[in-house]
């Protein structure tokens, strides 16, 4: 049994999400004004209208306009601006 599927089963055994016990990306959208994201790899692209990350799994992509990065550090980035979508690769 892979590591991996130890902390899924954990997580469900105590009625937890998957991602309180493991590195999953997190997103959090406060209305369409700003976006955190936690336990990213990095970040791939950022432009006022697009902010890539990679998640260990792929990237996300937080899409809008007047986009800005409010902060980051190794686990957490802040995106402010008009988000539109978000989208996985």
């Amino acid at each position: 049994m892979k590591i991996r599927d130890t902390v899924a089963d954990l997580a469900e055994t105590l009625d937890l999400p998957q991602e309180a016990l493991s590195d999953a990306v997190r997103i959090t959208l406060s209305g369409r004004r700003r976006a955190t994201v936690e336990h990213h790899r990095g970040l791939i692209g950022y432009s006022p209208e697009s902010v890539e990350a990679d998640t260990g799994r792929g990237a996300v992509r937080i899409l809008g306009t007047d986009l800005a990065l409010r902060a980051m550090d190794r686990e957490t980035l802040i995106v402010t601006g008009t988000i539109s979508a978000v989208e996985y690769d």
